[in-house]
């Protein structure tokens, strides 16, 4: 089994992923925001690089089980439903709801996987989750950080180290790591244990901070606080 790891977007191209199963991870917060509602009952996620575009699809769906959802700059887009803070995504809000949603950093992330074999989204609310379904699938794994504005990301390089961990403690033979994979997983080895001082010191965390929006970290550094497995299908994702 290989296991590669990409810090950021930049790294690769949609053609490297084409036979690769791709984990997406944006901690601080589309994916963390993308687990949290779908295990609260949303239908799918339509994921979208640009509030233009994430209000043409949401008006060609219909805007009756419809909610635009999003952010700019960490802050809700003017006009949209629901922002990016996972605390928003509650079941009475989103369930049984398509949700259209454009991130600053996530769903650019999202949108370059759409050429791989399969595409995962994990966060650390769901990473034992994530493991399991990547030793049950057995093929190469690329985990592709979200970055922030497409530099490294200290939290989202910390949590695909935790999935190679995990990955790694399944299986009988040591996967074959790249040389990211490796640092990627001694730097979860280190940092780890505190997760929630740990987000809070990145930039990223220290924005949402300055955003007001600070207690969203707490939520999203909640390991395994959901048993599922989101996959981008045909540009949606569901269970």
């Amino acid at each position: 089994m290989n296991i590669d790891v990409a810090f950021t977007p930049d790294e690769v191209t949609s053609s490297d992923l084409v036979h690769s199963v791709v984990v997406v991870v944006d901690v601080l917060r589309a994916t963390s925001t993308i687990v949290e509602a779908l295990a609260n009952g949303a239908k799918m996620v339509v994921p979208v690089p640009s509030t233009d575009e994430a209000v043409r699809i949401a008006q060609n769906i219909g805007r009756g089980d419809v909610l635009l959802c999003g952010e700019r700059r960490s802050l809700p887009i003017e006009g949209f439903d629901l922002g990016n803070s996972p605390r928003e995504f509650t079941a009475e809000r989103v369930a049984g709801k398509t949700l259209v949603m454009t991130t600053t950093n996530g769903t650019p992330a999202l949108a370059l996987s759409a050429s791989a074999r399969r595409t995962l989204i994990a966060s650390f609310l769901n990473l034992d989750a994530v493991a399991d379904a990547l030793v049950a699938d057995g093929g190469p794994v690329i985990i592709l950080g979200a970055g922030r504005e497409r530099r490294f990301a200290l939290e989202d390089a910390v949590c695909a180290g935790a999935l190679v961990n995990r990955v790694t403690s399944r299986v009988a033979e040591e996967p074959k790591l790249n040389d990211t994979a490796v640092a990627a997983a001694m730097l979860a080895q280190a940092e780890e244990a505190d997760l929630p001082d740990l987000l809070r010191n990145t930039a990223a965390g220290r924005q949402l901070i300055d955003a007001g929006l600070g207690d969203d970290i707490a939520l999203c550094a909640m390991l395994n606080r959901h048993a599922i497995v989101p996959e981008l299908r045909d540009r949606q994702i569901t269970l």
